[in-house]
């Protein structure tokens, strides 16, 4: 007989650092990824037109488009779709970065003391219970 070993618990660990990936394009080939704001571009060799999310810009959409040569950096300041056009052979790596590990703990302070995260209810406002002073209006 032989007995599953519980896992035994471990403490939280930081949050992972920036995720990175390389991209190979073929001339004249396209890659549409939703990107999000602070996402860097950084062309390894060859030529890339990053073309950003589309915005509006009063009643048009506008989209800006730089071409990066090799060594060229782009940080994506627009979270959406975002296209990396090859106008030779290329490559590029995209590099995502880390969620911010303090999230969690601003939604439990802001949330858990109203009382909408259970276990950290907001403690009784014993000013609340004062009397009221008058007012110069309510005579």
């Amino acid at each position: 007989m032989s007995f599953i070993k519980p896992a035994e618990p471990t403490e939280p660990t930081e949050f992972p650092g920036p995720v990175s990936r390389t991209i190979r394009l073929a001339a004249g080939q396209c890659f549409f990824e939703h990107l999000s704001a602070g996402t860097i571009v950084h062309v390894e060799g060859g030529c890339i037109v990053v073309t950003t999310a589309p915005r509006w810009l009063a009643s048009d959409i506008s989209q800006a488009a730089y071409t990066l040569h090799s060594g060229g950096v782009q940080v994506i300041q627009v979270t959406g779709w975002t296209c990396l056009a090859a106008k030779g052979p290329a490559h590029c790596r995209i590099m995502v970065p880390a969620p911010r590990p303090g999230w969690w703990r601003l939604i439990k302070s802001r949330f858990g003391r109203s009382g909408f995260l259970l276990g950290n209810s907001r403690p009784p406002d014993t000013k609340a219970t004062e009397p009221s002073v008058p007012h110069a209006t309510s005579q």
